[in-house]
């Protein structure tokens, strides 16, 4: 559900823990009061707080791989402006939601399946068979 009132920038604090991986373009995870857990992109990185007011920390970084680059952030901004929604709106098109289970199975090896015999008789009518 898209809530548009909070559909702007905000500021934590990222522990020593999660520094490493806390980059500009990944995704996080922030409790908001009344509203819960609820996960966001990363947009900008600065070495202190650029606000004055009490800031909360980021509980969790919900994958390490940044798949919001620099152009894809200036696509979701310019896109939200012109058709009037909003960049968390367009951001679950942009990223696509499986890019977690991808970025959690990239971790390790993929296995492969063995090959079983291929019946090549069918594909000698084929000028190019022999490329397959």
């Amino acid at each position: 559900m898209s809530v548009p009132h909070l559909d702007r920038e905000f500021d934590y604090l990222v522990s020593e823990e999660q520094s490493d991986d806390a980059q500009p373009g990944v995704r996080g995870a922030a409790a908001f009061p009344q509203v819960g857990l609820s996960t966001g992109s990363s947009w900008s990185a600065a070495p202190r707080p650029i606000t004055s007011g009490k800031l909360a920390w980021l509980d969790r970084v919900v994958s390490a791989e940044a798949v919001l680059t620099p152009e894809i952030r200036r696509l979701v901004d310019a896109v939200a402006a012109r058709y009037a929604g909003t960049r968390a709106d367009v951001l679950r098109l942009a990223v696509p939601p499986r890019h977690a289970r991808w970025s959690v199975k990239t971790k390790r090896q993929p296995e492969l399946s063995a090959v079983s015999a291929v019946d090549r008789a069918a594909w000698e009518a084929y000028a190019a068979a022999g490329n397959f």
